[in-house]
């Protein structure tokens, strides 16, 4: 595939070139959690956004300049990393705290799966390494990402000077 075959407007006139195969699906899968057992990383609006909702003492870290949602220590088995912990807003029930009570998730949930980077000043979105090894929702449902990009991909990336996502704590 070309990159001017796999440059898909995603937003009005913001545009991402699509480095996946186009035909790749994605459903979260029920007790998976996989992507919750990280540090999430938080964008200047996102933490904004975080703030505004809950309180973010102790809940934010800072890690090498950027701002990240810590990971705990949980005092359980599922629904955790093999290190016992999980991100701070991942309940018990294995759902996320700021989606189920608020509504919201920051920019870095929203685009899990995929990865974000940026070449000769375009975005570029691929399936992160790690999500193709340990992502159980990967090709198991009918809902094509290339048809759901907005959803996966929010217009606050292209504002951003490093959308770079694939970035850990």
């Amino acid at each position: 595939m070309s990159t001017d075959e796999s440059r898909v407007e995603v937003h009005p006139d913001r545009y991402a070139v699509v480095d996946f195969d186009p035909e790749l699906t994605f459903e979260c899968v029920d007790e998976c959690t996989w992507c919750c057992h990280h540090g999430v990383l938080l964008y200047e609006k996102d933490l904004l956004e975080l703030a505004a909702r809950e309180s973010i003492s102790g809940v934010v870290e800072g890690f090498r300049g950027r701002d990240f949602v810590r990971k705990e220590e949980k005092a359980r088995e599922e629904h955790v990393g093999e290190d016992g912990m999980a991100c701070f807003f991942l309940r018990e029930d294995g759902l996320c705290a700021l989606h189920a009570e608020h509504d919201w998730k920051p920019t870095r949930c929203s685009v899990f799966p995929l990865a974000v980077s940026v070449e000769d000043d375009e975005i570029h979105v691929d399936v992160r390494e790690s999500a193709r090894e340990h992502c159980e929702g990967l090709n198991v449902s009918e809902r094509r990402v290339i048809e759901h990009l907005d959803a996966f991909l929010p217009e606050l990336l292209w504002e951003l000077d490093d959308p770079e996502s694939d970035v850990e704590l």
